[in-house]
């Protein structure tokens, strides 16, 4: 639109208090500028001699592109989805159930872990990583964006080793952001938000995250890119899983996606009463049967010197069980094992490991022991991620109408031209 600076529209000035010159004012009251900005809330203003700019913001842009995309795969009944810190893939099996469970199928476009031996166990095992899935190999921060795609829906699960307090405690922190490994993770997922313009992101870690510094910045930013945040603290009352795994979930929506505030997270029945409906027949003179004599010796230091910590000592009877860490095998003090009448002990199995987190063995079949342990150990209670995944789908998904039609976004500006600079 173009103002004739010999016309009767004239940019006017206004006074500021104790100055002698006056700041110029434009207002812009115009029926063709508001069909432009349509449902933008944020847009860039140029200013030069003579000219006035005015765009749609970008991330105004990615709003409406990721949007879009997202109503057409909901009504196509097929939504694509990425994992950053994919692990052995749990919670991108996870979701694929949950969705499943909602009506909607999905693909894995590409998944990203630095450590290759867990992407080889998904590869080999996970249905959700398939022959069309690309794999990044990588730390987050060492990522190069071109490797991503454009996905509907993106979950990731930050290292939660400084964050917990056996985290901080092991890597002599008090921060999860001091941990050197780990805290450029968060860079690294924040610099790839724009390539890969999810319409829902989906993230689990430790309760204590929930108040960092990290999630407090990510969140954040979510927010500032137009999205809305709703967070959850879930464990196996919602699950239903023989394993006590308290997780903080957040579910970050783009704001022009539809939401019913009503649905609630699913909570699945108990499919086992006790351990022992799990548990493997192993015979009393399997190797796997310790006295474990240095952490009864340990464990009496330890309460002797006022520490909390304790170990947990637990048979087929036991109704729960603690949390088993990604470091199980090194026979830590604090997750559970099996004991037997004579005080022998044994960890768990990695069969019994999967099913006391309701995941199909499967996911680690034919991989030692020690990768089994660690990539259940670090993976997630899969009814939480079921839960969460199906959620979405009821919440979002069967909300979401034909696509909407756009803003005129492709006109990309929008000029005012004026002569004189202030009116006379």
């Amino acid at each position: 639109m173009e103002l004739d600076g010999t016309g009767p529209l004239k940019v006017v000035g206004k006074a500021v208090r104790g100055c002698q010159h006056k700041k110029p004012v434009i207002d812009v009251c115009n029926k063709d500028f508001a069909e432009f900005t349509g449902d933008a809330e944020q847009v860039q203003i140029h200013a030069e001699y003579g000219r006035v700019t005015i765009k749609v913001h970008t991330s105004e842009k990615r709003k409406a592109e990721r949007e879009a995309s997202f109503e057409k795969a909901c009504n196509v009944g097929t939504l694509t989805e990425g994992t950053l810190c994919v692990g052995i893939g749990m919670s991108t099996l996870a979701l694929h159930h949950g969705f499943k469970n909602a009506g909607y199928s999905i693909k894995t476009k590409w998944v990203a872990d630095r450590a290759r031996k867990y992407l080889d166990v998904a590869i080999r095992n996970n249905p959700a990583v398939t022959k069309d899935t690309k794999i990044i190999n990588s730390a987050l921060e060492m990522v190069e964006l071109d490797e991503y795609s454009s996905v509907n829906i993106c979950q990731f699960s930050l290292s939660c080793r400084g964050h917990s307090k056996s985290g901080k405690a092991k890597n002599k922190i008090t921060l999860a952001e001091q941990h050197s490994k780990d805290a450029a993770g968060a860079y690294g997922l924040m610099k790839a938000l724009d390539r890969i313009n999810a319409a829902v992101y989906v993230s689990e870690n430790v309760p204590e995250a929930q108040d960092s510094a990290t999630y407090a910045l990510i969140k954040a930013t979510f927010q500032a890119l137009s999205y809305n945040v709703y967070e959850a603290n879930l464990d196996s009352e919602q699950s239903g899983s023989l394993e006590q795994r308290p997780r903080y979930w957040f579910i970050a929506v783009s704001k022009g996606l539809s939401f019913n505030t009503q649905s609630t997270i699913p909570s699945f029945p108990r499919p086992y009463a006790t351990l022992g409906e799990i548990m493997e027949p192993i015979a009393h003179d399997d190797g796997m049967w310790s006295d474990n004599t240095y952490l009864k010796e340990k464990a009496i230091r330890d309460a002797a010197n006022g520490k909390g910590f304790k170990r947990q000592l637990v048979t087929g009877s036991a109704k729960s069980i603690g949390v088993i860490n990604r470091l199980y095998t090194k026979r830590q003090s604090t997750p559970p094992m099996i004991v037997r009448e004579d005080a022998m002990e044994r960890l768990l199995t990695p069969k019994e490991h999967a099913l006391a987190k309701q995941c199909d063995p499967m996911l680690v079949a034919d991989t030692t022991v020690t990768t089994s342990h660690e990539g259940l150990g670090q993976g997630i209670d899969m009814k939480q991620g079921e839960g969460i995944a199906q959620f979405i789908g009821e919440a979002i998904c069967n909300l979401v109408k034909r696509p909407r039609k756009q803003a005129q976004s492709q006109l990309n500006m929008f000029d005012l031209l004026f002569g004189d600079c202030l009116a006379a």
